[in-house]
């Protein structure tokens, strides 16, 4: 019997087929290729896991942005990455960071409508895409590159979504193999995104929370200003001639409404209250204006209508971007009981008589200031009687409401018959009124309160 080929079944042990040598090296090679994509699953994993260990590490918006755009343009080897952030308010995306041979700066003044682009179009869909041939799909807009001179070949753009919201859109452009990217790429870089959008929402909400905090902070340090222009305390006399009384609470931090007590050279006592336009901020600065430049103008106890115009000239001339104050401003002379009055716009101060009756003071009444430069305040005059008392309050008294939105009746300030004599009685009586009647509604405007009564000469 001739003797068995090498490579016949009756040669191998127990009868099995013996595998030639070039099938024995395919599968070697099929093998090694099978390695090396395991290791890249590995290393891509390790990479995801960076991200994820990345979300927890760093709260600072900018660098988070640059850390996942280096890693992503690293783990997917390509040549260039950006990622663009909804812009809520003007309803686009934004380039906000870039890393590769292409600069944010050129970038900065485009923006991509949803639909526009692949880019957009990942915003609208929430779905990735991969572009394997940029010049063969119709979607692709040309504008980033003619902006940078980069040419783009090939993409992958990935949404970043966190609770079902658009935060941005990530791109990676050009493998660096020269090879088109693959459906493998885009399921890795799509997974990577969903980390990142966690990392990004994250940091804004973080960043949100520190300006708010330092807003907050600022706000603060603004209020203690603007209480430093109010009287840190009221004048208290000896003689028992006057008595002065006084009450504000801003809706906000900051307000509008102001008052000042000053007692004059000749021993007269000045008492004003305004009310600038607006709330918040700029009404605050307007106002510490106001009452530093009413303070240098009342100095010399000139009478009130010739303050309030010389004020109401300054105060046009500094053009505040149409902003203005209602101010009232009267001067007691508590050795007589003669009261002279003059009022820029603001709400007729009422009269509380020692008798009972109670009438408004509102005959002199001229613009706020501010507003007509050339305006001449004219005086109103006044006699009273011991303990009558002159109250002054801003519109958020008046427009107080209740919890079914009606507002305070302003004639129940005439009212005060029952609160007895005296500037702290009756501011105190009209205010237990007000808040009563609002009990359980929100604070609609600031409110001030300024009352001076006469006790009779010392």
């Amino acid at each position: 019997m001739p003797a068995a080929s090498l490579n016949s079944p009756e040669s191998s042990p127990e009868g099995a087929p013996q595998t030639s040598l070039p099938e024995s090296v395919a599968a070697a090679e099929n093998a090694a290729v099978e390695l090396g994509d395991l290791r890249t699953r590995v290393a891509n994993l390790s990479r995801l896991i960076d991200v994820t260990v990345l979300v927890s590490s760093s709260l600072n918006l900018q660098e988070v942005m640059n850390r996942v755009m280096a890693m992503a343009k690293e783990m997917m080897d390509a040549e260039a990455a950006s990622i663009m952030l909804w812009n809520g308010e003007l309803e686009c995306l934004e380039f906000e960071m870039t890393v590769g041979e292409v600069g944010v700066d050129s970038l900065k003044t485009i923006r991509i409508e949803k639909g526009q682009g692949i880019a957009g179009t990942v915003a609208e869909s929430g779905e990735p895409m991969l572009v394997a041939d940029v010049t063969k799909d119709d979607r692709f807009d040309s504008k980033a590159d003619e902006a940078t001179g980069f040419v783009t070949k090939s993409i992958l753009a990935a949404p970043l979504i966190v609770h079902d919201g658009i935060v941005g859109v990530s791109e990676v452009l050009n493998h660096k193999a020269g090879r088109p990217f693959t459906n493998h790429d885009l399921e890795l870089f799509a997974t990577f995104c969903r980390q990142v959008a966690v990392a990004v929402e994250n940091a804004r909400l973080h960043e949100k929370e520190m300006k708010q905090s330092l807003l907050d902070q600022q706000m603060k340090m603004a209020a203690e200003i603007q209480r430093s222009f109010l009287p840190a305390e009221l004048p208290d006399d000896e003689a028992k001639r006057f008595e002065v009384s006084a009450f504000t609470r801003s809706t906000q931090d900051v307000g509008g409404d102001l008052y000042a007590c000053e007692v004059l050279p000749d021993g007269r006592i000045g008492l004003a209250l305004g009310d600038v336009s607006g709330k918040g901020v700029p009404a605050a600065l307007y106002m510490a204006r106001v009452v530093s430049e009413f303070r240098m103008m009342c100095s010399k106890g000139d009478p009130p209508s010739e303050v309030l115009t010389a004020l109401n000239a300054a105060l046009a001339r500094g053009k505040m971007r149409g902003m203005f104050v209602t101010f009232v401003y009267g001067i007691l002379d508590p050795a007589t009981g003669e009261l002279e009055l003059a009022n820029a716009g603001q709400l007729p101060p009422v009269l509380a008589r020692a008798s009972g009756s109670a009438q408004w003071m509102g005959s002199a009444s001229g613009p706020p200031l501010g507003m007509i430069p050339t305006t001449v305040y004219q005086p109103e005059k006044i006699k009273l009687e011991p303990f009558d008392t002159l109250l002054y309050y801003s519109d958020g008294i008046v427009e107080a409401q209740d919890t079914s939105g009606e507002q305070y009746d302003p004639h129940l300030l005439a009212d005060v018959s029952e609160a007895g004599t005296g500037a702290r009685r009756v501011l105190s009586h009209v205010l237990e009124s007000v808040e009563a009647f609002s009990r359980g509604a929100s604070q609609a405007d600031d409110m001030t309160l300024v009352s001076i009564s006469w006790e009779g000469g010392g």
